[in-house]
């Protein structure tokens, strides 16, 4: 007869080799699953709201998926491409050193503004801006440019996140309880991880991120009706530093208004200089504290860099991964600081 210990150590060999397989089979489709479930995580209210109406969870889940589709994933879609085309077409004029671009007119002006003030230095001056942004257009063209370049990869990613999205919006309370229950923690513990990570991701997530796509699509707007070139370029790079703390999108207008100043439209440049404080300026103080949760704290430089980290790991879809990942370390933290260490103290 075959001794217990033997069994279950055949056993627990023989689960963790079909979930290594299993891994690597999911491992494709892993960023599609992960951006279903942030979805998920932020229109359930929106999913609640129609099952109300609706009495039906299929049809919910439907309606919602339509609305995030048209009003969210397409624009932004098309937004991506025309970034990864602006850029493109950008990197390959600042390589042509036979064509003439607005980089060269800015750096020209910056000479001839420094020659006038130190003329002894007239001629001695070489400020070439192409060579930085040659390097930071082949770093975008790196990251973004191969996933918008595949369009049916894109594509299959984008099909199996909105079913998985469908499922985890119909069944998702179905597939948390399954979770708990296959976890080897407490169910209070698996409980308030969820919770916790719950609130964080609508805290990062919706929040900062949202209000920073935002302030991004209304910089490029702005851009385009004011005619500065590769508007979706900049308006894209706006979304990174809208989260910067205390700069923001000013990081990205202020060149774009002296830009317009310096080939003369100076009109332009003043209209440009009002959109900014009114269509940018103002979100953070009329949509942000309805759209960030007070309940949970992370600091806009950490964000930031886990946005940046987090494109730099996993590309595009970075931009959600990296707070995620964030968001789940600070739920973790939570729930080490408010439950297990409190055992230890009453223990």
């Amino acid at each position: 007869m075959k001794s217990i210990y033997f069994q279950n150590a055949f056993f627990v060999v023989l689960l963790i080799g079909v979930l290594v397989v299993t891994f690597f089979i999911f491992l494709p489709y892993l960023n599609a699953l992960i951006l279903a479930g942030v979805l998920a995580a932020l229109f359930r209210p929106l999913f609640r709201l129609f099952l109300k109406g609706l009495k039906n969870e299929s049809l919910a889940a439907i309606l919602t998926l339509l609305i995030v589709l048209i009003v969210i994933i397409s624009p932004l879609f098309f937004f991506g491409k025309q970034v990864v085309k602006e850029t493109t077409d950008l990197y390959f004029s600042v390589v042509d050193g036979n064509r003439i671009t607005p980089l060269d007119t800015v750096s020209r002006f910056i000479e001839n503004g420094i020659s006038s003030i130190l003329p002894d230095y007239s001629g001695q001056i070489d400020i070439n801006l192409k060579q930085y942004a040659e390097v930071a257009l082949t770093w975008i063209i790196e990251h973004f440019g191969n996933l918008f370049s595949k369009l049916a990869q894109f594509g299959l990613l984008i099909f199996v996140s909105l079913i998985a999205f469908y499922y985890f919006l119909k069944d998702g309370t179905r597939i948390k309880r399954t979770l708990i229950d296959l976890s080897p923690l407490a169910n209070s513990y698996d409980e308030e991880i969820f919770n916790r990570l719950y609130l964080a991701v609508n805290s990062v997530i919706r929040g900062s991120l949202t209000i920073a796509l935002i302030q991004g699509v209304l910089t490029g707007f702005g851009f385009w009706i004011f005619g500065v070139p590769s508007s979706a370029l900049w308006g894209g790079i706006a979304m990174i530093t809208a989260l910067i703390p205390g700069i923001g999108t000013a990081l990205v207008l202020i060149p774009g208004i002296l830009y317009l100043f310096i080939i003369g439209s100076a009109g332009n440049a003043l209209g440009l200089l009002i959109w900014g404080a009114l269509a940018v300026g103002l979100i953070d103080n009329f949509l942000g504290p309805r759209m960030v949760s007070r309940r949970i704290n992370i600091h806009e430089l950490i964000i930031l860099l886990s946005v940046l980290g987090g494109i730099a790991l996993f590309g595009p879809i970075g931009f959600v991964m990296g707070p995620l990942v964030l968001s789940l370390l600070v739920a973790l933290l939570d729930i080490y600081k408010t439950l297990i260490l409190q055992e230890k103290g009453g223990g």
